[in-house]
């Protein structure tokens, strides 16, 4: 290509143009050819999208990151014809002078407008093109789209709410309300929950149609961020369960447990099966604090045992090499020491069958020992030793109390009977199922053991 010889005019260059010297191009692609420049006026501003520029440009002035576009007008010498920005003229002609609106109703519009509007500057800075082709080359990168990175590149979903977590920004949007699920997203990822293709084929808007029913269960203390209450890994597990369950399972006629047909009332089931299933975060005694804004290494939480050296969401095995059995059962030892070697996900059916066998004799060992009754259906046993465990010197927490009940309870994920019906040909758990079930029946078979020291 010819480069242009240092003596020749610039293709184009900033300058001042006085307003009243502006007039519209005739040949514009938001319309058909049209000489009339009021016709074009009556074109543009009883447009809707007109009125919402005029509105901002009212409050704003005019936008510093994207200049008018003019060339020399054929006829009038010292007047200008706009090649980019008819729409903007129009706007600010008529917050100038609302009664060239071409309505009633546009002009008592721009009157209310042009009330409390910025003042429309008598000189408009503008960029000047020497020749009309020229100017079509930057109309092109501006209005063709991203043209493989050369023109504009458009914001999704995920870049739009990245913009507005920084800030307001008037009536364009005062607040993305996506900005939550973003922040998931983003959390996610950056702590490890979430592959990279993983947090790719996720959608957030669906990710935010769910968030109104799943806050609570998720211990989510606002709308806005991942501010929280909650035991920082049972938040990380039941974030991490909660995006997981939003990806496409990629299997002909399987749908995601999260996804964007649910109705109300699925999503609203949904929220009660993190809970029933103990995915839902049950230490929630911290005062709100943002996990994203934690110090690299640093816990939030003043947990009374550490349930986990790592994320237990992350964890390759079913029991984490921190639970340590006090009691002197051989056979709950064996148990619990294969339990460390076991993979949930490889060993679905085992780990299955070991939450609800160490579950078992954890309590028939209290009842034993204490004299409540041992034998018998496990329901009844399990709510006679947390009656007993209520009126020792050391009763049970809240959260261990929440524990026990449910584990008794035959309609609730973890217990005796649902762990059950995996081991006589029921659906069996998957691995992030098995480990979230040992997470929440962990501080209370610790309780129970501690008890029995």
């Amino acid at each position: 290509m010819a480069r242009a010889n240092r003596a020749d005019p610039p293709e184009h260059e900033d300058v001042l143009v006085p307003f009243n010297m502006l007039h519209f191009d005739p040949i514009n692609p938001r319309g058909e050819a049209e000489a009339d420049e009021e016709k074009i006026r009556a074109l543009f501003g009883t447009q809707d999208e007109t009125i919402v520029l005029a509105t901002h440009i009212a409050e704003h002035g005019q936008n510093p990151l994207d200049r008018i576009g003019i060339i020399a007008h054929p006829k009038l010498p010292g007047h200008f014809v706009i090649r980019e920005g008819n729409r903007r003229l129009c706007a600010m002609q008529l917050l100038r002078d609302p009664q060239r609106a071409p309505t009633s109703e546009a002009q008592k519009t721009f009157q209310r407008l042009a009330k409390d509007s910025r003042p429309i500057p008598e000189q408009i800075q503008a960029v000047l093109f020497n020749q009309k082709p020229k100017a079509r080359v930057w109309m092109s990168v501006k209005h063709e789209g991203p043209q493989g990175g050369l023109g504009t590149l458009t914001w999704g979903t995920q870049q739009k709410t990245r913009f507005n977590r920084e800030g307001e920004t008037g009536i364009t949007r005062p607040k993305n309300p996506n900005r939550q699920a973003e922040a998931l997203l983003t959390y996610a990822l950056s702590h490890g929950l979430l592959t990279l293709d993983e947090h790719a084929s996720l959608s957030i808007t669906t990710i935010n149609r769910f968030l109104p029913n799943v806050r609570t269960a998720l211990a989510l203390t606002n709308t806005e961020d991942c501010s929280t209450n909650a035991d920082l890994a049972e938040f990380q597990a039941a974030v991490q369960r909660f995006l997981r369950d939003a990806i496409d399972p990629g299997k002909p006629g399987e749908r995601a447990k999260v996804n964007s047909r649910a109705q109300a009332a699925e999503r609203k089931a949904y929220a009660e099966l993190l809970r029933s299933q103990g995915v839902a975060p049950l230490s929630r005694e911290n005062a709100p604090y943002d996990p994203a804004q934690l110090p690299a290494g640093r816990s939030h939480v003043k947990s009374r045992k550490p349930r986990s050296a790592t994320n237990p969401a992350l964890r390759k095995v079913l029991i984490p090499s921190g639970f340590v059995v006090t009691h002197k059962s051989p056979v709950l030892r064996r148990m619990v020491i294969e339990g460390k070697d076991l993979d949930p996900e490889k060993q679905r059916f085992s780990a299955n069958y070991l939450n609800r066998a160490i579950l078992e004799s954890v309590v028939r060992l209290y009842a034993k020992k204490f004299g409540v009754g041992a034998h018998g259906d496990f329901s009844p046993i399990l709510i006679r030793v947390l009656e007993h465990a209520k009126a020792t010197s050391s009763p049970p927490s809240k959260s261990v109390v929440t524990i026990l009940a449910k584990a008794a309870d035959k309609s609730s994920s973890y217990s005796y009977e649902t762990l059950g019906s995996g081991v006589h040909g029921g659906l069996i758990p998957s691995g992030a199922d098995n480990k979230s079930n040992w997470e929440t029946l962990q501080p209370a078979l610790e309780y129970l053991l501690e008890l029995q020291k």
